[in-house]
């Protein structure tokens, strides 16, 4: 009797498991209808605008002196004086590198790129090989940052509904317990901000280790394409550093972690909520780190039976990960 309860408390988690997959698949849904409903508004042509096909010019840079790297505001000029109408980034790779993209709306000539090779090469670029690509539009919306400000929240703010919706009717239809009388304000705070830092020092160690094995653990692709636009990253701040953590703390924590933590135990409650935040991640080589993160999360929501604290917590340790990358690069 007792093996039959253990094995219906562990596949309880089944439950968290599906409930997540149908709020990735419903705000997914939904922020492709906010992709569009945005073209519709603001683009000439909007259809075109998505699933049009678009050119852009991207270029491995290696500075000549690694120690200081080219002017990047000279850099980005160098390729405006070139051609009309353009968005140009460059972001910073591992190992010293950098990398420019540009999105044309011509195909250079051969004039153009030998000016850009030579340009580039003056300013301390080593190795300066441009490169001509074409992609849908839709595919190099989350690596062009003057593009994410108009996209990035509208699929964002349905994400975040649909997680905050879905974790709502999960825990008025099945009542999970509370976990404790709630702590007082001001120690909510103080749980929250060392949350934060617990969270941050531990997936930096852990970020450390995964470099020792040989991984490389870089920031998401499209937060590294922001971090080269500090305009854009400041506009999508309240999406990426507030929304977000809100609803992923009501989901993860508020739904998954107070629902299993009565009925299948502390352990269960602990390893679904933390992988399960990793997983909606996408990120499998910083997967243990945001595992890490969701396991503190945890914790402090245990500790404080206030979801205001790993809320906090969540929200502080997004704007230490963005703001200090921001901050320590160098200015354009």
């Amino acid at each position: 009797m007792q093996e039959e309860t253990t094995r219906s408390r562990w596949l309880l988690l089944l439950e968290p498991a599906l409930v997540t997959l149908l709020a990735l698949v419903v705000s997914a849904g939904l922020g492709v209808v906010g992709l569009f409903a945005v073209a519709f508004l603001i683009e000439p042509d909007p259809i075109a605008s998505l699933v049009g096909i678009e050119r852009k010019l991207e270029v491995r840079l290696i500075p000549a002196d690694a120690e200081t790297p080219p002017a990047l505001e000279a850099t980005r000029l160098s390729i405006t004086s070139t051609f009309d109408s353009v968005d140009v980034i460059v972001v910073q790779e591992d190992g010293g590198e950098w990398r420019l993209l540009a999105w044309v709306q011509d195909d250079p000539t051969g004039d153009d790129l030998a000016a850009i090779t030579g340009g580039l090469t003056d300013l301390g670029w080593d190795n300066v090989t441009p490169m001509m690509t074409t992609q849908q539009r839709l595919h190099g919306t989350l690596e062009n940052p003057h593009r994410m400000r108009s996209y990035i929240p509208p699929a964002m703010t349905g994400q975040a509904f649909m997680f905050i919706l879905i974790a709502w009717i999960m825990v008025r239809w099945r009542k999970p317990n509370a976990l404790g009388i709630p702590v007082r304000p001001a120690a909510v705070v103080s749980w929250g901000v060392g949350a934060a830092l617990i969270a941050f020092l531990g997936s930096t160690v852990v970020g450390g280790g995964i470099h020792l094995a040989g991984l490389e653990v870089q920031e998401q692709p499209w937060i590294r394409a922001l971090m080269a636009d500090s305009s854009a990253l400041l506009a999508l701040t309240p999406w990426i550093v507030v929304l977000g953590p809100i609803s992923e703390e009501v989901f993860f924590r508020g739904y998954v972690f107070r629902r299993l933590f009565s009925r299948s135990g502390p352990a269960a409650a602990y390893l679904a909520s933390a992988l399960l935040f990793a997983v909606v991640h996408w990120h499998p080589v910083g997967f243990p780190m945001y595992a890490i993160i969701g396991l503190v999360f945890c914790w402090v929501y245990r500790k404080t039976g206030s979801l205001w604290a790993p809320i906090l917590g969540h929200v502080t340790y997004n704007a230490l990960v963005v703001g200090i990358p921001l901050m320590a690069s160098p200015t354009p």
